[in-house]
């Protein structure tokens, strides 16, 4: 696994971030079951930590109450099954304000690159089931809402 370049990726992705020092706050939802699914999950964590950019959260499953905390700008689902991660964002990437396609793209390409494209990312823009999971966890408060 080339954990060099995602590591790499991330950074320079994220450098005008780091400028601004705009908080992404993100959450993780590993569903898996697997050592090896959990193991690179953990390699993509510790890259995003080291940026310095993002404050992380971890979950066991998706929410289903309403939350009382801060809401998420981006939300990653890692389900127990199936050949796809789920990237939930306010909206489609093409709708999000900048520098969001940013961070988008960058972990688009952060989970491609720890997966070794084992699974591929797919968000609001590019299915109907993260589409709905987005709307369903921005009404709970989970995802921060599209003005």
């Amino acid at each position: 696994m080339p954990r060099r370049r995602v590591f790499v990726a991330l950074a320079l992705a994220l450098v005008g971030l780091i400028a601004s020092s705009q908080e992404i706050r993100l959450l993780i939802v590993d569903e898996t079951t697997t050592m090896e699914e959990s193991l690179r999950i953990q390699a993509l964590v510790r890259g995003l930590r080291a940026s310095g950019v993002f404050t992380l959260k971890a979950m066991l499953a998706v929410p289903t109450e309403p939350w009382e905390d801060v809401p998420f700008l981006f939300i990653l689902v890692f389900p127990v099954l199936g050949p796809y991660v789920w990237l939930l964002s306010p909206g489609p990437v093409q709708y999000l304000p900048d520098p969001l396609p940013l961070v988008y793209y960058a972990l688009a390409d952060g989970v491609a690159q720890a997966f070794g494209g084992a699974r591929e990312v797919r968000g609001s823009g590019d299915d109907l089931y993260p589409f709905l999971l987005s709307v369903r966890l921005q009404r709970l408060g989970v995802l921060v809402g599209v003005n």
